[in-house]
């Protein structure tokens, strides 16, 4: 599978990236529609996050990466948007991961896929 996205990168530090990419979520809802994207986290550091933010169907004008991902071994959770440091949590506790990708509806439910 291949993610084509805007990738920023993001400080870790105190947790700053829910705010910081949540911004970037806002910015790229009000051009797109948030059910019309898809996030994807990879490429970690000690201090940083890559996160890009692509279409679900076709290439976001401006994509300035494309990342190849595992077709099999993505562990699905649903819940909450205004859960989403609490699911994060349960998840990191069994360990980093490679990547993970977001969606976000309307509604506040979400749905994240993550490889270890």
């Amino acid at each position: 599978m291949i993610f084509e996205g805007i990738s920023r990168t993001f400080s870790t530090l105190g947790e700053e990236q829910y705010r910081t990419i949540g911004a970037f979520w806002d910015e790229m809802s009000d051009k797109y529609g948030l059910e019309n994207l898809r996030g994807l986290g990879y490429g970690w550091t000690d201090t940083t996050i890559e996160y890009a933010i692509g279409l679900k169907d076709g290439v976001i004008e401006g994509a300035n990466c494309k990342v190849m991902l595992p077709d099999d071994s993505w562990v699905t959770v649903r819940g909450r948007t205004s859960e989403l440091a609490q699911m994060y949590n349960e998840i990191y506790r069994d360990g980093a991961l490679k990547y993970e990708i977001e969606t976000f509806d309307n509604d506040g439910s979400c749905v994240i896929m993550y490889c270890r």
